[in-house]
């Protein structure tokens, strides 16, 4: 008797994969955009809500600059892999740590009177975080990715290596037309 069991499995047909690949997927285009969009609120930000001097303003226009290498090089460093750019989206990891950077500099845009430092404090954690990790999921598909290239030039380099079962071609029952050419050497006149 055979007995069928149904597995939970996340392929694109089911419902919870395509919601999480759109989150993931979102912050992926988020990632160039936001290099100009999130400074920009932060002026704007200032304009509207701020309750400090012109000292504040002269310090946001230090930070912006800032903020946009920031945000360039955190989108560079999660671009530069493969799985990423296969897939137009970013891994869960940085999806959290995006949202938590993305979300403590809007709030620090409002300007709220006594959680400011605290909002930047929490935001340059945040950098850290997501460069550390970019950085770390970066450097171990590099090594995977090397491996399996190693690997492969290995296999094809010490062919004495490879098992008789694996050099041995698959031959099924169809018919098989085999055409040699013979080249006979005629005397030239």
């Amino acid at each position: 008797m055979v007995r069928l069991r149904r597995t939970r499995s996340r392929r694109p047909g089911t419902r919870g994969y395509a919601e999480g690949v759109i989150i993931r997927k979102a912050f992926y285009w988020w990632l160039f955009p936001s290099a100009v969009v999130l400074p920009v609120w932060l002026l704007i930000g200032w304009a509207a809500f701020h309750q400090g001097s012109g000292w504040t303003f002269l310090g946001l226009l230090v930070l912006c600059p800032i903020l946009f290498v920031a945000l360039i090089a955190i989108g560079g460093i999660l671009m530069a892999r493969k799985s990423v750019r296969d897939a137009r989206a970013v891994s869960w990891y940085d999806t959290g740590l995006l949202a938590g950077w993305s979300a403590s500099i809007i709030a620090f845009g409002f300007f709220p009177p006594g959680a400011t430092g605290w909002l930047a404090v929490l935001g340059v954690l945040f950098f850290l975080a997501l460069f550390w990790v970019g950085l770390w999921e970066l450097v171990t598909e590099t090594r995977n990715r090397v491996q399996v290239s190693y690997a492969a030039y290995q296999r094809v380099a010490n062919p004495q290596h490879v098992s008789d079962s694996e050099s041995e071609p698959v031959v099924d029952d169809a018919d098989v037309i085999i055409i040699e050419e013979r080249r006979e050497d005629r005397p030239s006149n």
